[in-house]
């Protein structure tokens, strides 16, 4: 069973910044949360959390995101 730990606040803000670059990003190049997540095989459910800062996703998912955006991954740390 695995077990879910804490998050300590400073990351959690970090990943919702995070989400919140993906959402800015995703809007200005005028890309639906649909468009993009579909364009990078992922859920657009997942995407939502993601951009909501409600998940801590992987590297391999901004890499995905990242070039679903066309930009470089430290764009999305911004």
């Amino acid at each position: 069973m695995r077990i879910k730990r804490e998050v300590d606040l400073s990351i959690s803000l970090k990943i919702k910044k995070i989400g919140e670059n993906i959402t800015f990003l995703r809007k200005s190049k005028n890309m639906s949360c649909e468009k993009l997540a579909y364009s990078i095989g992922i859920s657009k459910s997942f995407l939502g959390y993601v951009e909501k800062g409600l998940t801590n996703p992987t590297v391999e998912t901004l890499y995905l995101i990242a070039d679903g955006l066309d930009c470089e991954i430290v764009e999305l740390f911004k």
